[in-house]
């Protein structure tokens, strides 16, 4: 469950077709309480999806086979969608909505998060309309709002309750073996030869050779490649990296990307975080999981103020 809306992430955009398939499925259930009333014939005309030689397949025929297929998950979404109803119900009777220029720039900054172009693609893979999806994330956002106001500012902890989920939980705060690492890649063998005999012999720095001859992204910044944890790298590198003493470069190393050279600057050795450098992980951890139980606990009295019903077993 999140508790925030953030403008940047794309996830609010995606949706699953299985989602959207369900979705055109319940959206015929009458929610009792949430002002919604079921379809006619009239207003949903019979479409066909497939033909055999003397058979048709309706969108309905489809739809329920699809839900009887995939009961549970169909059930858990109805679930989602009937607390997504009352929650726009519970928006719009207390004032809450997204002013135009807070969605447009909520656009803006998704466009900017995916890439050029890879919204476009996404909308049209995706075979959503531009316009359902902009009503989807206005919703979305002014979702965000209710939890903002009814959960996040709603949940806060105590440093008694930091120091006993500290204490409790201590090992999830052992930090890794690291080591903060350089390096030099080349396309050529006999060129990072010469480079390691440069290196050996003192005449050269590592940051200075790696900004003149290494064609990696990190050259410009002398091949600095930061604090590297145990498990986030190749074996392939992993291990004579983390065979380095600190202040040492290692052999030559190849690659299906080139030629590596790698300097152990400096080197963390595995150990658990004491509270102090631990506490903003102990304090998202335990904002998080209050938050869930604030967050369950105002969906009960959402579900009670709308007289919420749901009827999973109409679904087949």
């Amino acid at each position: 469950m999140e508790v925030s809306i953030s403008t940047s992430n794309a996830s609010l955009a995606v949706r699953t077709l299985s989602a959207w398939l369900v979705l055109i499925v319940l959206s015929n259930i009458t929610l009792i309480g949430c002002g919604a009333s079921p379809a006619t014939p009239e207003q949903t005309p019979t479409k066909i999806v497939a033909r055999l030689t003397d058979e048709k397949i309706t969108r309905d025929d489809f739809l329920l086979d699809f839900a009887r297929h995939n009961y549970k998950q169909a059930a858990h979404y109805l679930e989602e969608m009937t607390l997504r109803r009352v929650m726009m119900n519970e928006a719009q009777a207390t004032g809450i909505s997204v002013a135009p220029q807070e969605l447009a720039k909520y656009v803006a900054e998704l466009k900017k998060a995916y890439g050029p172009g890879e919204f476009d693609a996404f909308l049209s893979s995706s075979g959503l309309r531009y316009a359902d999806w902009l009503a989807e994330a206005q919703a979305d956002l002014i979702r965000g709002k209710l939890i903002e106001i009814n959960v996040t500012s709603k949940t806060n902890v105590t440093e008694k309750e930091l120091s006993a989920y500290y204490e409790e939980h201590i090992s999830e705060f052992r930090a890794e073996k690291s080591v903060h690492a350089f390096q030099i890649l080349v396309d050529s063998k006999e060129t990072a030869k010469q480079l390691l005999r440069l290196l050996s012999r003192g005449r050269r720095g590592f940051e200075s050779l790696a900004k003149e001859y290494s064609i990696a992204p990190e050259a410009i910044k002398g091949g600095e490649l930061g604090w590297v944890k145990m498990g986030e790298l190749p074996a392939e590198l992993q291990t004579p990296i983390f065979k380095l003493g600190k202040g040492k470069n290692s052999k030559v190393i190849e690659t299906s990307h080139g030629f590596h050279i790698f300097r152990a600057d400096d080197i963390r050795k595995a150990r658990v975080l004491p509270f102090e450098e631990a506490l903003e992980k102990v304090r998202s951890k335990v904002l998080e999981l209050k938050a869930d139980d604030r967050y369950d606990e105002w969906m009960l009295e959402l579900k009670a103020k709308w007289h919420l019903q749901v009827f999973p077993e109409e679904l087949l």
